[in-house]
């Protein structure tokens, strides 16, 4: 699996499309968030579902606000309204990609949800450009995240050329507890 960290710059909504053409989605979303209406039995912090464009379902739609469908559990449809803001990573096992969204979570979810390897990754990625570092999230990125992106590199282009790229960095699968 290839793990892509992202912040607030990353459109949930262009990675969720870019996935769902490729197959089955999982959508991993935090369930207590504005917003959010799923049955009352899925009743985790964290809840995991899959989306599909193969599954037909006629109420199913992806849009800027989010991600919706009347899913079936054990048979019974339940309508989940999932806001962007409550999804904390969307993955395909068909392409093995994995986008992380963690400033979604406050201290304390860090803390209790993501292992001390998973938020040292995260802590590294702080302080970087993930348009620079990923250049396969520039797809995903907004509009006026890819131009700050473009006016910082013209800025450093006008500085010291002799730093050597070290290359995007290698990161290890996720893990949710």
């Amino acid at each position: 699996m290839q793990l892509f960290p992202c912040n607030s710059d990353i459109s949930h909504y262009k990675v969720a499309e870019h996935l769902l053409e490729s197959g089955v989605t999982m959508v991993r979303i935090l369930r207590n968030r504005p917003g959010v209406e799923l049955p009352q039995f899925l009743n985790t912090p964290i809840v995991n579902l899959n989306f599909s464009y193969q599954y037909g379902i006629d109420d199913f739609a992806v849009d800027e606000r989010g991600i919706r469908a009347s899913l079936s559990f054990k048979g019974v449809p339940h309508f989940c309204n999932i806001p962007w803001d409550a999804v904390c990573s969307i993955l395909s096992e068909r392409t093995e990609q994995v986008f992380v969204w963690i400033n979604v979570f406050n201290e304390e979810e860090i803390m209790q949800f993501l292992p001390p390897e998973t938020r040292e990754m995260f802590e590294e990625t702080k302080d970087c450009s993930l348009l620079g570092e990923f250049p396969e999230l520039k797809e995903f990125a907004f509009e006026d995240a890819l131009k700050r992106f473009k006016d910082s590199n013209d800025e450093d282009e006008d500085e010291d050329e002799d730093e050597e790229d070290d290359g995007p960095r290698e990161f290890k699968p996720l893990h949710f507890v």
